[in-house]
Parts: structure tokens; sequence; C-alpha cells
């Protein structure tokens, strides 16, 4: 099926009032409460400067991760878990972002060398 996105924002759709929105979309979420706003995104929902992340993907929203780890930055409990074989600073992996889901997929393998460990 069409992303709900692109059928609500179709410009020749005869039961939406939508058509003119931008295809944008930002979603805001807490422990309590989550938010989508349609159209782009409201600058007064936000505490700090939105940052907009191009997609990789025409038909998926994919961005390039170059960091994924968990703890305190700086801290001794801090890991990384993406470890570039071959560090040059502009590497990266492609990730869907999916607000469907609860699941965080990573890599369970080295991704053909990309990586020195498997995360």
């Amino acid at each position: 099926p069409r992303p709900i996105l692109f059928a609500l924002t179709d410009p020749t759709a005869k039961d939406s009032n939508a058509g003119s929105l931008l295809r944008k979309f930002a979603f805001f979420s807490t422990d309590n409460a989550a938010e989508l706003q349609l159209g782009g995104y409201d600058p007064a929902s936000c505490s700090e400067v939105m940052l907009y992340t191009p997609s990789l993907s025409s038909s998926d929203f994919v961005v390039g991760v170059t960091s994924l780890s968990y703890g305190t930055p700086g801290g001794s409990d801090h890991i990384e878990l993406l470890k570039f074989k071959s560090p040059t600073g502009g590497e990266y992996l492609p990730a869907i972002l999916d607000s469907g889901t609860s699941c965080l997929v990573i890599p369970g393998d080295n991704v053909f060398g990309t990586l020195s460990n498997s995360p």
C-alpha cells in the first residue's frame, strides 16, 4: 500500500483536504505522550532548533547512521556499537526510520567487512 502521508497529500484525491500539504512530517514522543505533525513541524513544539536530515531514498525514510551508542557520552559506561574498520569521517550505514515499530534492528555481522566488530 501507499504510505499514508503520500495518500493524504495526493492533490488528485477527491476525499482529502490535505492535498496542498508538503510531504514532510515530524514525530515527537516522550515516555507519556506522542504527536505526529503533518506538512512540516511546529517550531513552538521544540525546545531546540530542528535539524533536517535528507533521506537516502525516494521511496523510504532512509538516513545515514554514523554512530550507534549507549551510556553517558564521555563516561566509563559509554559503548560505541558501530566500530568502522577504516574510519575516514564519511562512513555510514543506511537505516530505515520506522515510527510504527518498537524494534531497533542493528547489524548482526560486520556488514561485509565495513565494521571491525559484530554489534
